[in-house]
């Protein structure tokens, strides 16, 4: 009845961006297109067609309390559910439910909080049918690929049951049921009836970044796949690419794929396969039921030995390229069954330097990891151009990375996109499991243990894994591993975040990657343990996660600051713009700040406050008196906080070999940990980060007072030029370098050290400015600084942050002379984006500090969603000019005027374009 596939989880990894005649898209929106394409693909001779759909609409869901009916009744075709949810697949319940308009506005105010759980405690029907044209049971075979459930499911087609939840269990878990006899010609009408998770069950979780919903994610949060074939399939094709990295003109590649009989005959199949002008054959029979995997290697197909690969590079060091394999299997002269797949050609190495710490190398080159934590929807939903927009902006940040703590992702979407952008990827198990409570058990920790480092809290109050636990998560990690390899954005798979594996499980984890993926390496755990099996992980995991002061950086020698590869830590609290703030908080608890709706929209546990942040904002830099100043001030203090964090790791290397800020991107509206905020609008961190991660930038050290060069490319530079400017004030000049830079790719270099700051609570601004030979600005950098300096109190020790003893005084801001900033704008449409050029020059003597920029639908319409500044946040010294550009989807053009509205923290009046 239930058919886990206990050796051969489903693999299918096409592109949403590649659709040909023979490719069947990964995508939710054109069901009727693959049913026409699936026509034109029909071996006529045979009778068979061959498709692979998802089942995605004309679903809907009710609560199994509601439903009278028995299953017979449910199937039938005449079936009417008249008070039934419509829904689209992948969706959680509650997911549904919110997107019908159930339970109205959840991430507003507390909402969220006042839905019931009680209805989500009982399984919940889901409900569908699908229309099959002409299907022989005879010559064909049909398959239903379930790629994730959460948590247990029963599953009928036609009234006949073909998976019970005896066996269909696990949210990571990947399934076949083979549907062939159940099917019919015409309509066929699947029900699905989900159980919830329950105390104790391995399923995902926002741990204390988000509440969690009442419905524990309970659903269909995974595409359901119908694949149709003829009696022998092909399943799970792999392309194992590799080189020299000391020889980069030569690549080989091997080929593999899994053939089925699913008949009781033997068979005779051709299979062949199609790289750009590769072409690949082999004829190959097969026994009664037989699966095998067939391999085309470079020692058999010298064609598989290719010169000059196009490879693929991370962002920031070069093109992403991709290949695409296309594999067709024929018997007797027809068509019966295809895959295509992309793939890229590059190398992944892992290394302990001489200090212990864990470094990688892509091509051969190290890389500095330059990363950020992703999170999907609270809900799970599948929301296709939002991930494009927020990879976009992983790019555009210059960022070459994320961590994916839990296998996130509806389907092969956001992968497909990360290898489209060159965005590494760090794929592994989340500390959901590891912690107990967070399983639903109750954490007993002794007084005095709270502030443990993580290490050393989870070796002693960690779940400890029964055997039938360490299976199915090692099941888990086989059908997770077999059903991503192609993604050449996967840089390494991670058996544990917050703890390590056992070495039982380790040698599992090991032995499927020898098996299915021996082309990137394991990486025992995101924390820093050591194994009998595979040694030390070489990382660290000591945070911070909540506010310090851009000096923590380059002073800590032995917590997070800027050695070793950190792989989760940041400056805390990124609070938005006012706008997004409006959008969560009611009008009655926008002020003041500190009170319980904020703090409901902070994270969980030791992060349920924005206390500490708040206080350094108000000492640093005055407390604001309404929500407009708070705001502005928070983008300061976002930009301050955690452009250092990034750039210190820059110019610290080979010490240091990665950083990744915790966290990139948020599951809901709220305060903690985001570049960005839920509703796509860019924070002052956004802006600082994609400043940091510049692949050349000059950068001041806060700690030695000293400034750098930084060539973090592939190319030498020559002939450059540094110009270092130090304004007090007044925007008096007192001190001026230039210095001459020769530099080769991936060097580091310390310029010169900065004067001492004089004066008591003086401010002072640092202007960097990197010239090429053609004297054209190639990137530039600017500080504030403060005579009176932030200090940590080294002697207190909480396990999440370093706590200060005195704040830098930037009080002085607020007094800085009003500038009248002239501002200019022009709009170019390039396609289906709007361009707007914007202008600004500072006719005046002083400088003007810290202007935010903002493109609007109508002078006082709503910002405009997702946005692309190629800078912001910008500081104008006297009598210089800038030009900015922003790109935005051209729909957001074709109602209303595009706007830009621009402020700033000294300008003499707010300025409308």
């Amino acid at each position: 009845m239930s058919c886990a596939f206990p050796d051969h989880p489903i693999m299918y990894t096409p592109s949403p961006t590649l659709v040909r005649m023979h490719f069947i898209p990964f995508t939710r929106f054109f069901p009727l297109v693959i049913v026409l394409l699936s026509l034109l693909i029909t071996g006529c001779s045979t009778g068979v067609q061959v498709e692979e759909r998802p089942l995605t609409d004309n679903w809907t869901l009710i609560s199994s309390k509601e439903v009278q009916a028995d299953v017979q009744a449910l199937s039938s075709e005449s079936f009417t559910p008249d008070n039934w949810v419509k829904a689209s697949v992948p969706t959680t319940v509650l997911g549904a439910l919110v997107d019908a308009g159930v339970y109205k506005d959840p991430f507003f105010g507390k909402n969220l909080e006042t839905i019931p759980r009680q209805p989500f405690e009982n399984a919940w029907w889901f409900r569908t049918s699908f229309e099959l044209d002409g299907f022989s049971s005879e010559k064909e075979q049909l398959r239903l690929l379930v790629d994730g459930i959460n948590y247990r499911a029963d599953f009928w087609l036609n009234g006949k049951q073909i998976a019970s939840q005896d066996t269909l269990f696990g949210a990571f878990r990947q399934f076949e049921l083979d549907i062939t006899e159940a099917a019919r010609a015409g309509t066929n009408v699947l029900l699905v009836q989900v159980h919830p998770p329950k105390v104790r069950d391995f399923y995902m979780g926002f741990v204390d970044w988000a509440p969690t919903p009442p419905d524990h994610y309970m659903g269909i949060y995974r595409e359901i796949r119908l694949k149709r074939t003829g009696k022998v399939s092909i399943d799970a094709p792999f392309v194992h690419p590799d080189l020299d990295p000391k020889n980069l003109a030569e690549a080989t590649l091997k080929v593999s794929t899994e053939l089925t009989n699913h008949s009781n005959s033997p068979r005779k199949v051709v299979v062949t396969g199609t790289i750009e002008d590769i072409k690949l054959e082999k004829e190959i029979s097969l026994a009664p039921r037989q699966t095998t995997i067939v391999q085309f290697t470079p020692d058999e197909f010298e064609q598989l030995r290719i010169k000059n690969p196009r490879l693929w590079w991370p962002n920031g060091l070069g093109s992403p390229e991709l290949y695409t394999l296309k594999l067709e299997l024929e018997e007797e002269g027809s068509l019966i069954d295809q895959q295509q797949t992309r793939f890229g050609i590059r190398k992944v190495e892992t290394y302990l330097n001489d200090k212990g710490v864990r470094g990688y190398k892509v091509n051969g080159r190290e890389v500095l990891i330059k990363s950020g934590g992703w999170v999907d929807d609270l809900f799970l939903r599948y929301m296709p151009v939002k991930d494009a927009a927020q990879i976009r902006y992983v790019k555009e940040m210059n960022l070459n990375s994320l961590r994916f703590e839990g296998f996130w992702g509806n389907n092969h979407h956001i992968y497909d996109l990360c290898d489209e952008n060159g965005i590494l990827l760090m794929v592994g198990w989340s500390c959901q499991w590891e912690w107990p409570d967070y399983l639903g058990l109750e954490l007993n920790m002794k007084e005095g243990d709270e502030n443990l480092p993580i290490n050393e809290g989870v070796d002693l109050y960690a779940v400890k894994l029964t055997p039938d636990e360490e299976t199915l998560l090692s099941d888990y990690f086989r059908d997770q591993v077999r059903w991503l390899r192609n993604h050449p954005s996967i840089f390494t798979w991670a058996g544990g975040s917050d703890a390590m594996p056992k070495a039982g499980l380790e040698k599992r984890y090991l032995q499927t990657l020898a098996q299915y993926d021996p082309t990137r390496p394991f990486l025992l755990s995101a924390g820093d343990f050591k194994s009998d099996v595979t040694g030390p992980s070489g990382m660290k995991m000591n945070g911070p996660y909540e506010y310090v002061p851009p000096v923590y950086w380059y002073e800590d020698q032995k917590l997070g600051g800027a050695f070793g590869f950190n792989s989760e830590t940041g400056p805390g609290p990124q609070v938005p713009p006012a706008a997004s703030i409006r959008k969560m908080i009611p009008d009655a608890d926008l002020w003041p700040p500190d009170n319980t709706m904020w703090n409901f929209h902070s994270g969980r546990k030791d992060f349920n406050t924005l206390g500490v942040y708040l206080t350094a904002l108000n000492n640093k830099y005055g407390k604001p008196q309404n929500l407009e100043e708070l705001a502005l001030k928070a983008q300061v203090m976002n930009y301050e906080a955690i452009r250092p964090m990034f750039e210190a790791f820059v110019i610290n290397r080979p010490t240091a070999t990665g950083v990744v800020q915790w966290m990139l991107n948020s599951p809901w509206p709220e305060f903690y940990w985001q570049l960005y905020d839920y509703y796509l609008m860019p924070t002052g961190a956004y802006y600082g980060t994609k400043k940091a991660a510049q692949p050349l930038s000059l950068i001041y050290d806060y700690h030695h007072h000293t400034v750098h060069l930084s060539n973090d490319t592939r190319q030498p530079i020559r002939d450059y030029r540094a110009e270092v400017v130090l304004l007090d004030q007044q925007s008096k000049v007192v001190y001026r370098k230039e210095a001459s830079i020769q530099a080769a790719a991936d060097q580091v270099q310390e310029l010169l050290k900065l004067p001492a700051l004089a004066g008591n609570r003086q401010v002072y601004f640092l202007d960097l400015k990197l010239k090429d030979a053609a004297g054209r600005v190639v990137a530039d950098n600017f500080y504030w600084l403060a005579s009176r300096p932030d200090q940590l109190d080294w002697n207190k020790y909480f396990w999440y942050y370093t706590p200060q003893k005195q704040y830098a005084d930037f009080s002085a801001l607020s007094t800085l002379p009003q500038v009248p900033v002239q501002a200019e704008k022009k709009v170019i449409r390039h396609g289906d984006e709007s361009e707007v050029a914007v202008t600004l020059k500072n006719p005046s003597a002083h400088l003007a500090f810290f202007i935010e920029l903002e493109l609007a639908q109508g002078a006082d319409g709503p910002a405009v969603l997702p946005v692309y500044w190629s800078d912001n946040y910008v500081s104008l010294l006297p009598g210089e000019s800038k030009t900015l550009t922003v790109r935005c989807s051209a729909k957001n053009t074709e109602q209303k005027e595009l706007v830009v509205r621009i402020k700033g923290y000294n300008l003499q009046r707010s300025i409308t374009l």
